[in-house]
């Protein structure tokens, strides 16, 4: 009778570990931290465990295996894979249990890499499905050319409510989230900038994105030739005399690099239909763009497509990720060069002194799928 009784009970045991088993509720997902031999892995389980990340230049995993336990208060896991060749391309594993969730990246190139191409989208929030559109439309890019498996650029406003830990389950990550946009966040990299959306009240944004930001949310990183800037104006007012103003035009001033590039989420130049165009934008970040040459500046915040060009600066309103979609205004300013009413993503292709850039509308049902391309370069007349 007894044997039958422990026996009972480890079955029940055995049950009751499987039944409540943790299971993966983000990711996993990744960004680059800004060193090319480095990539960072996270994810987020829905109770505690410790999980095993394997990598490798195969799906052997052969090269690096650790176990990852947890970080903060709510089962996250982070790590940042180190001594990664410049260029290479990466398979990676989460072994969670009997899970196994996998993912590749490649990982930045060389410095003086002369070559290029990066992806850019943003306002992903509210609506997965629409979003989960434009995630097929950029993993399709990297897919027919593997060199734009580099990362992408996401000009805020991730989700409807930063401070919503169902909006970032619901509309960004988790269960509710459609398989490309599932896909896309294991295989690219994004780093991106906060939105208003985020911004707004106590924030998770770092919880989930926890970049390596200077002050506030805004930091840089290098990436071949180019240099990227990724600003917060909310955090922290952009003002004539405020640090972050001084180190936009530090970056700006000491950068080697060929090309540069600014993300922020309220553009200074757009083409109405929601949003008015951001003054601060225009008196303070637009003259050290014009003196220090930067080439694009991407932002977001209006819900559609939009190029304007405000005295040889190109700014690109790329706000169709899946939030519903406005109507922009061809005739809103002088600025405006082209928009479109549509969910889309941008391709930027660099090669030496040239830049390539095109935006693409992901609905099908189009006949005209290409939005707008233009070419800048930097050769010597």
């Amino acid at each position: 009778m007894l044997k039958r009784l422990l026996l009972a009970i480890c079955i029940l045991l055995v049950f009751a570990c499987v039944v409540q088993a943790a299971a993966m509720r983000k990711g996993p997902y990744l960004f680059y931290p800004g060193d090319n031999t480095e990539m960072t892995v996270l994810w987020q389980v829905d109770d505690t465990a410790v999980c095993t990340l394997e990598w490798g230049l195969d799906e052997t995993y052969s090269i690096g295996s650790v176990e990852s336990s947890e970080y903060g208060e709510d089962h996250q896991h982070k790590f940042t894979i180190s001594g990664l060749t410049p260029g290479s391309k990466y398979y990676y594993r989460v072994i969670l249990g009997t899970e196994e969730h996998v993912g590749t990246f490649v990982a930045a190139p060389e410095e003086n890499a002369a070559s290029l191409k990066f992806l850019a989208h943003g306002d992903t929030r509210t609506y997965p499905e629409d979003h989960d559109r434009v995630d097929a439309g950029m993993a399709g890019a990297f897919t027919a050319d593997p060199n734009y498996q580099t990362l992408a650029l996401l000009t805020g406003d991730w989700v409807g409510s930063g401070t919503s830990e169902g909006d970032w389950d619901e509309e960004f990550f988790g269960d509710e989230v459609y398989s490309n946009s599932l896909y896309l966040q294991a295989n690219l990299p994004f780093n991106g900038c906060i939105g208003n959306h985020e911004a707004l009240g106590p924030t998770l944004y770092d919880k989930y994105w926890p970049y390596p930001y200077v002050d506030g949310y805004y930091w840089s990183f290098e990436y071949g030739p180019a240099l990227f800037l990724v600003i917060d104006q909310y955090d922290e007012k952009l003002t004539k005399n405020s640090s972050q103003l001084a180190w936009i035009e530090n970056q700006l001033a000491t950068t080697d690099k060929e090309w540069k590039f600014l993300q922020f989420h309220e553009p200074g130049y757009s083409a109405g239909g929601g949003h008015r165009d951001n003054t601060i934008v225009q008196k303070l970040i637009q003259p050290l763009c014009e003196q220090y040459g930067v080439d694009i500046v991407f932002a977001g915040h209006n819900h559609y497509y939009a190029r304007c060009e405000a005295n040889g600066i190109q700014h690109i309103t790329a706000g169709g990720g899946g939030a519903p979609l406005r109507d922009p205004e061809p005739d809103y300013s002088e600025y405006v060069v082209t928009c479109r009413k549509a969910h889309h993503f941008c391709q930027v292709e660099i090669d030496g002194d040239e830049l390539y850039f095109e935006a693409w509308d992901v609905n099908e049902a189009n006949s005209v799928p290409l939005i707008d391309s233009f070419t800048i370069s930097h050769a010597s007349p």
